[in-house]
Parts: C-alpha cells; sequence; structure tokens
C-alpha cells in the first residue's frame, strides 16, 4: 500500500505543479500587459490589478485542493466528498486540525499534499511580490539584467 501511496502522490504532485504553473503564466502575462497602462488614480486601480492577481493564484489552490479531495473520495479514503474537500483544503495550507483523517492505508498519501501545499504556497508568494514590484515599482527582468 506504500507503493500507491507514493506513487498517486506523486501523479497528484505533478497534476498540482501543472495546473499552478498554468495559472502563473496567465498572472504573469496579464500583469505584464496591465502594468504597462498608467492611470491617474494608482492606488485604486494597482489594488484592483493585485487583488485579481492574488485571487487567481487563490483559485489556483482551491482548484488543486478539489483535484486533491476528489482523489480521497474516489479511492475512498474520506465518506463524503464535502468531508473530502475540507480535508484537502485543511492539509494543502497545513493548517491539519486533525478533525478528520485519512483510512490508516492512506496517511502517507497526505503528507504528500502538506508537502506540495508547502511549495506552492511559497510560489504564489513570490508572484504576488513579483506583482508588487512590477505593479507599485515598475520593476522588471530587462531592468535587472541592465544593472
Amino acid at each position: 500500500m506504500m507503493w500507491k501511496n507514493i506513487l498517486l502522490g506523486s501523479l497528484l504532485i505533478v497534476i498540482t505543479i501543472i495546473i499552478h504553473a498554468i495559472i502563473t503564466r496567465y498572472v504573469i502575462f496579464f500583469v505584464d500587459k496591465r502594468s504597462k497602462r498608467k492611470t491617474k488614480n494608482i492606488n485604486i486601480f494597482m489594488g484592483i490589478k493585485l487583488a485579481r492577481l492574488v485571487l487567481a493564484l487563490f483559485f489556483a489552490s482551491i482548484l488543486e485542493a478539489l483535484i486533491w479531495a476528489l482523489t480521497y473520495h474516489y479511492i475512498g479514503a474520506i465518506e463524503g466528498f464535502e468531508k473530502a474537500l475540507y480535508f484537502s483544503i485543511v492539509t494543502l495550507t497545513t493548517l491539519g486540525y486533525g478533525d478528520i483523517t485519512l483510512h490508516e492505508s492512506w496517511r502517507l498519501l497526505s503528507s504528500f499534499e502538506a508537502a506540495i501545499g508547502i511549495i506552492i504556497f511559497g510560489w504564489s508568494t513570490a508572484i504576488v511580490m513579483a506583482g508588487v514590484q512590477k505593479l507599485y515599482f515598475g520593476k522588471n527582468d530587462n531592468q535587472n539584467k541592465k544593472s
């Protein structure tokens, strides 16, 4: 059973990374395109742009948790989809309340979700910070290369 956990966990990690990469590419394109426009009321419009960036990354995380939840539900590790989604979100965010747990044979799988959760939230934080720099300070890769 351990190898099933490792193989399934690895597959889900790859799917999670692909989803996050696609959304990241969209977000970077959006920020790049939108940051070239100059507006008079900079604070409100920049805040709205940043909120859209954060929401896109947030929804990527929800989609990723949903895929893990569907897996937990499908393999019978958790009964009930709502419980599976709740467990998945709590695990992905590494909150880990412990009020819902997986069957002993699938415990290892949840550690894979927690591990990728740490990575994607760090990744998302880096993208948000890059967006802040781009939107508020006009910094980009070309300026860094000239230095």
